[in-house]
């Protein structure tokens, strides 16, 4: 009988598929750009001169549109957001059309009044008078 447990005296098979190599930051092989080049490329791809023909955003940006819109939740909030903005919209102008008559009256209304011109107050100094019986007698009380 035999109370050890068995020793290993290989190694565990290795897998079949080969273990990826990681690059080595800073040289990129030319098969595969950096982060950095795909974002400057794509960058000048996007602000290319009108010349070039339209940017990209203005090709891509009503396809991302209706993709985006194809999602419930999105399309949901999207029409809760351009309801609200139409109902503002038509709120200002009503608003607008019912307080531009009165706006106007009280604009030709202000022009219209004649304003005094401020005159010079006359008396720089003014001057208390006082009645007599608050003044001192000159004459003793009796003596008249």
């Amino acid at each position: 009988m035999n109370t050890t447990t068995p020793q290993l005296t290989h190694a565990p098979p290795e897998s079949a598929a080969p273990h990826p190599i990681a690059p080595r930051r800073g040289a990129a092989s030319p098969d595969h750009p950096t982060l950095g080049d795909l974002f400057y490329e794509g960058a000048a791809v996007i602000g290319a001169p009108a010349f070039y023909g339209p940017p990209i955003t203005f090709l891509l940006g009503p396809w991302l549109l209706l993709v985006l819109l194809l999602i419930g939740p999105f399309a949901l909030i999207l029409t809760i957001l351009v309801v609200l903005a139409v109902g503002a919209g038509l709120l200002a102008v009503v608003a607008a059309v019912i307080a531009s008559p009165y706006l106007l009256i009280r604009h030709l209304h202000e022009h219209s009044k004649v304003h005094p011109k401020p005159q010079a107050t006359r008396h720089l100094f003014h001057k208390h008078r006082v009645g007599s019986s608050r003044l001192s007698p000159l004459q003793p009380k009796g003596a008249s």
